[in-house]
């Protein structure tokens, strides 16, 4: 089974988006999450999906409880962990989970780590990022301008066949 891997922006709120866009922008952060992710599928949630611009050379897989409802030439739609395993497995070793914040929390137990940029807006909105839990340990910090981007490492991940359909 493919590595499972969270890529988030975090503000000092929690918030990470504010349920339509990201109410913020950080130059260096979207060129380090545009690096880290590119060549590599990336697992999202529908609306976000929907409102996001692609990033070149990633294969988005979508989870939405409707799958069967959508098409898209350069996606592949799901609705549970496993089958977005193994469409990840199908177009690389690594899938980044990118968002919402139902997404995070439904791959949070399967993920094996996390990029999360720590980044100093103090911004109001609906969607979090959800707490890691105490099975999560910080294994690196890269240190950017004006913000630092985290490593944690998911020391008892479950593996994705142990979700629902």
């Amino acid at each position: 089974m493919p590595a499972l891997v969270l890529v988030a922006g975090v503000a000092r709120t929690g918030v990470i988006g504010d349920g339509e866009t990201i109410p913020w922008h950080y130059e260096q952060d979207e060129q380090q999450y545009k690096s880290r992710v590119s060549g590599h599928p990336v697992i999202v949630g529908r609306r976000t999906w929907a409102s996001m611009t692609d990033v070149a050379g990633t294969h988005p897989v979508v989870v939405t409880s409707t799958p069967d409802e959508y098409e898209a030439e350069n996606a592949t739609f799901v609705s549970s962990v496993p089958a977005a395993a193994e469409a990840v497995a199908a177009h690389g070793e690594t899938g980044y989970v990118i968002g919402g914040q139902s997404i995070y929390s439904m791959f949070l137990p399967y993920a094996d780590r996390a990029f999360v940029s720590e980044l100093p807006a103090v911004a109001n909105g609906a969607a979090v990022f959800p707490y890691l839990g105490t099975d999560w340990t910080v294994t690196g910090t890269e240190r950017y301008d004006e913000f630092d981007v985290v490593e944690y490492t998911n020391e008892d991940p479950l593996p994705p066949a142990a979700a629902e359909r």
